[in-house]
């Protein structure tokens, strides 16, 4: 399952490491588009495979940041 950007913006900070599970809900990272944090939160629960951005990246909306694994 994708984890995706709901805007466009910047990496602020990952709050979970790669392979660690995860709950719905639970916040894996931080971005920041147009000075507002907005945290990604998991869509369901699993493990996370990898990310595809590291902080400080930009990205677009709609951007596969991470991929869980249920």
């Amino acid at each position: 399952m994708d984890i995706k950007s709901p805007a466009v913006g910047k990496v602020l900070r990952l709050t979970v490491e790669a392979g660690c599970q995860v709950a719905r809900g639970d916040e894996v990272m931080v971005i920041e588009s147009m000075k507002v944090e907005i945290p990604i939160k998991s869509p369901g629960a699993g493990r996370i495979k990898d990310f595809r951005f590291k902080i400080g990246d930009q990205i677009q909306r709609h951007s596969v940041l991470a991929v869980l694994e249920s």
